[in-house]
């Protein structure tokens, strides 16, 4: 139901990043379906890049109970964490036809390693381009994007310095400036 892969195979353990490619399953006929993603302490996630919904608490509605839904999350580190093996967990929670709450949980491994191990990291190609692609949509670079800002070239204003405005003959100080 829960299919989760990093970008990354380990994260930096100072100024650690990766990206966490969650797929979802549809649960069948299902209504109220959400995703928690529970960090260990010292990694923190930004909001879902792909726009899905979420919470204030950080739960990701899912709409489409009958499509796979791709979420893509970014995973950082902001300040030094021990190095070692750590787990994050995806927690899919949902009510079915007949009113039966179901949560399942799918664990993942991440192991966090020292800047001399980080050379041991390999990545996931497929994961990369899929985060490639979808910043690349985001950010307008298709051709057909729809949410491009048009921006107008900004008026070019000249000041001519020997030309005093009333105003400024009115209220300009003459003088050299001691100190």
């Amino acid at each position: 139901m829960i299919q989760m892969r990093f970008a990354k195979s380990a994260i930096e353990h100072e100024e650690g990043m990766n990206h966490l490619w969650l797929q979802i399953a549809p649960p069948g006929a299902a209504q109220n379906i959400r995703l928690q993603l529970i960090l260990p302490a010292g990694l923190h996630r930004s909001p879902d890049l792909s726009g899905a919904v979420e919470d204030g608490s950080g739960r990701i509605r899912i709409n489409e109970a009958l499509v796979v839904t791709d979420l893509y999350i970014e995973i950082f580190t902001r300040e030094p964490i021990p190095c070692g093996e750590y787990s994050l967990a995806a927690e899919l929670s949902y009510t079915d036809n007949n009113g039966v709450f179901t949560t399942v949980r799918e664990d993942i491994p991440l192991p966090v390693l020292s800047e001399e191990e980080a050379a041991e990291i390999r990545t996931d190609e497929e994961v990369v381009r899929r985060i490639k692609a979808l910043r690349f949509l985001t950010d307008g670079g298709g051709a057909n994007s729809s949410t491009s800002i048009e921006y107008t070239p900004a008026k070019l204003i000249r000041i001519d310095s020997s030309h005093v405005s009333e105003w400024e003959k009115k209220y300009r100080v003459e003088g050299a400036l001691e100190l």
